[in-house]
């Protein structure tokens, strides 16, 4: 018996890591190439699909990546998802995965079930910030499923708070492990400056005020999405566009620099928007949309202060620019307050108050020492909790103290009642979330909203409203 735990204790754990999409999600293929490198894991990426920017990572980084069409929209889906699960768990049965960790919503609602019915031994949700915990519909549906992982990792404390509050039990929420980054990525001391002033034809002196962050386009009003986030640019570029006359009455050669590119398919119509607003706001010279950088740690070097002005968020950039230690300025929301600690590691402000954000920056622009000492404490926060060797080594000792406590593993009789309850679970779970929440409530009234929806909408009411008079004519006659 002591010989066979020692095997076990000293097997090569085999994981696999599922994210529903192609681009984003860095973090994936770093995570998994920790965990391989220093933990001694076998390690699987299941992607949205083989080819795309993340796929790449992992490949360059040596990890094997397999693609699953993750499809959860759509009358259909509604048929056919049962099936994919399906597939998925007799998929991970047969690759006898030790581990099975999701990331991202979109992929918890696969794997999750995936997992359970494959009678995979760990299973692991890490969660990606509070936003799907904040939104009333996806918070009663990881609720209602959330017994069938064996752990919940929250990615900042909120995140943890916001399960225990919805009555998810304590024993499957672990300590909080953040979403760090390769910390040799980001060391002020081995990274040269990009020299942005130059670059942009600036004399040297000039105040640059940077956010890094995509364009995500606005959320529609849904209950999928949290009441703060609806109908608004979520990262908070309007905002802080609009903050910009304040800084500039004070710095009027200050540039702001946002520095990324829109999201998905409408991402050049955001980034046209937010050209709108600085317009609007009189301070189109003043912005300056930098387009996607690769050298972000370079370009960290170059701002005056990092802004991150997000109406929901994790931790958005400031563990980066924080590592790079750069004034930081954040909004008082999701996990940016875990990193940014007002007053000691930069400087909290109130979202979506563009007063208030003008505030922050101007304090960091008006006391450059005070700034500098608040950068460096900030990366010193960083190091001591918020990196990847961090990440990947809380991971590995959760795994592997699961993994030793599992009662057993891939049992054909317990996938075999589990497809049961399964069966059953399908038709009130699937048809809340996807004919009740998705259709009715979110996609029907989106519709209607359209020009061709209302068209139909009044003509449905017109026949109506009609059709009884023809009925009573009908009978009179």
């Amino acid at each position: 018996m002591i010989q066979q735990e020692g095997l076990m204790k000293e097997r090569r754990l085999k994981v696999c890591h599922v994210f529903a999409g192609v681009q984003g999600g860095r973090w994936v293929g770093e995570q998994l190439e920790a965990l391989r490198n220093s933990h001694d894991c076998d390690v699987t990426a299941l992607l949205g699909g083989e080819e795309g920017p993340t796929a790449d990572e992992c490949r360059a980084a040596g990890i094997r990546v397999v693609g699953f069409p993750f499809r959860f929209l759509g009358w259909k889906a509604f048929f056919t998802l049962p099936f994919a699960i399906l597939r998925l768990a007799l998929w991970l049965r047969r690759e006898r995965f030790d581990v099975v960790q999701s990331h991202v919503i979109q992929s918890t609602l696969f794997a999750r079930p995936a997992a359970w019915l494959a009678d995979v031994p760990v299973r692991v949700e890490m969660v990606t910030g509070p936003y799907y915990m904040q939104a009333q519909s996806t918070r009663w549906m990881e609720r209602a499923t959330a017994w069938m992982e064996t752990a919940i990792v929250p990615s900042c404390d909120l995140t943890g708070t916001l399960y225990r509050e919805a009555g998810v039990d304590e024993r499957l929420i672990q300590p909080t492990l953040y979403y760090g980054p390769d910390e040799s990525r980001f060391d002020p001391a081995a990274t040269v400056r990009a020299d942005l002033r130059s670059e942009l034809g600036l004399p040297p002196g000039v105040p640059l005020i940077g956010s890094v962050a995509l364009f995500y386009p606005k959320a529609p009003p849904s209950s999928f999405v949290p009441p703060e986030a609806q109908d608004r640019h979520v990262k908070g570029h309007g905002e802080l566009i609009r903050a910009m006359p304040a800084v500039l009455a004070e710095f009027p050669e200050a540039r702001l620099l946002l520095i990324g590119r829109g999201w998905g398919p409408t991402g050049e119509e955001t980034e046209r928007d937010l050209r709108r607003i600085a317009g609007a706001e009189g301070v189109a010279e003043r912005v300056v949309f930098a387009g996607y950088r690769s050298d972000i740690a370079e370009l960290y070097l170059d701002l005056d202060v990092s802004v991150q002005a997000s109406l929901n968020d994790n931790l958005g950039g400031t563990v980066e620019s924080l590592l790079m230690a750069r004034p930081t300025v954040a909004t008082r929301v999701g996990g940016l307050v875990d990193s940014v600690v007002d007053g000691e590691t930069g400087i909290l402000v109130a979202p979506g108050d563009p007063e208030d954000l003008a505030r922050g920056i101007l304090h960091m622009l008006r006391h450059p020492d005070e700034a500098r000492r608040m950068g460096e404490a900030g990366r010193a926060r960083m190091l001591s909790r918020f990196t990847l060797r961090t990440t990947a080594a809380g991971l590995a000792a959760l795994y592997r103290r699961q993994r030793e406590s599992a009662r057993g593993a891939w049992r054909l009789h317990v996938s075999a009642g589990r497809l049961i309850v399964a069966i059953l679970l399908h038709i009130p779970i699937l048809g809340r979330a996807m004919v009740f929440d998705l259709y009715l409530r979110t996609v029907l009234p989106h519709w209607i909203a359209t020009a061709k929806g209302r068209a139909a909408w009044l003509a449905w009411k017109a026949w109506t409203t009609l059709r009884p008079g023809r009925a009573r004519e009908g009978e009179a006659r």
